[in-house]
């Protein structure tokens, strides 16, 4: 390991630029401004929400009204740049990606579980309605399997390219890198919030999704900054993790938990390695800390 430039660690024999520079986005030169990041951030959330208020619409419809408006606008106010650097140092950001999968997973449940105790005492009634299946996952078999497909295939790579790309990538160009971690979790936060429906069907017990879900973006977040600004593995794993849901729906609600703590226990194993990599003064090649 050894410090290549100012506030940049690499590790092996990969050296490039900083990925974020003075609010500057990667593509061409094209500035992205305040006023075209929250242009594009507005859009988002109103197409979030929209499905919420429209019923009776088919699949594709949705997915177009969730998705394809947004991919559009934030590409055109910022010149589309996270797709230049989506497989940038992908087995790095493989490795990394699971390892921050592992420990933010891992403290998001530990959290949940004090929000759980807390609202045993204030309010025992509160954690009843987490009984209630959230809508989305309120499907027959058959749409199941379909959204196993379209959890990896489409839901991955789109929210990926909003929320990590656009949304945390934006954050640093307008800001900068150095405090990469707290915009990390800003970025997070609006995750969270595009996820309002768990506050609709969930009331005040909503908090422990919601803190699942931040933690998530959290790790997705680090894996993206660290990586230099790959996309490729945020999207396998928050693709993957989506789909585990909708496998349990489309068989046995068992089986999806079993394949979400397979990927867990995979994850915590390889940041246990990592972790004593790095203590043994190694590294995976092309990582990049702030």
């Amino acid at each position: 390991m050894r410090q290549e430039a100012r506030g940049a660690i690499t590790f092996g024999t990969v050296q490039e630029s900083p990925p974020w520079e003075g609010g500057r986005v990667d593509s061409g030169g094209r500035n992205l401004t305040k006023k075209g990041y929250f242009l594009g951030l507005a859009v988002i959330f109103v197409s979030s929400y929209s499905q919420y208020f429209a019923s009776g619409i088919s699949l594709l419809v949705g997915a177009f009204c969730v998705y394809g408006i947004s991919l559009a606008t934030i590409s055109i106010v910022s010149g589309a740049p996270v797709l230049k650097k989506a497989l940038r140092n992908t087995v790095a950001a493989f490795r990394i990606g699971l390892a921050s999968f592992g420990v933010f997973t891992v403290a998001g449940s530990v959290a949940s579980f004090l929000i759980v105790a807390m609202l045993k005492g204030l309010d025992p009634g509160a954690l009843t309605v987490l009984q209630k299946p959230l809508p989305v996952l309120d499907m027959p078999h058959g749409t199941a399997w379909l959204m196993v497909g379209a959890s990896i295939l489409v839901v991955g790579p789109c929210e990926e390219y909003m929320f990590r790309g656009f949304v945390y990538g934006g954050l640093l160009s307008l800001f900068g890198s150095r405090h990469w971690f707290f915009l990390a979790f800003v970025s997070s936060i609006l995750f969270a919030g595009a996820h309002l429906y768990y506050a609709v069907v969930y009331g005040v017990a909503a908090l422990i999704p919601f803190v699942d879900i931040v933690a998530i973006g959290l790790a997705l977040a680090v894996t993206y900054y660290l990586s230099g600004g790959n996309l490729l593995i945020p999207v396998l794993i928050h693709g993957v993790y989506d789909a585990t849901g909708f496998v349990g729906v489309a068989t046995q609600p068992e089986l999806g938990v079993r394949l979400r703590g397979a990927l867990l226990l995979v994850s915590v194993l390889v940041a246990v390695l990592l972790f004593l990599e790095r203590k043994r003064g190694g590294g995976p090649h092309g990582l990049r800390s702030p």
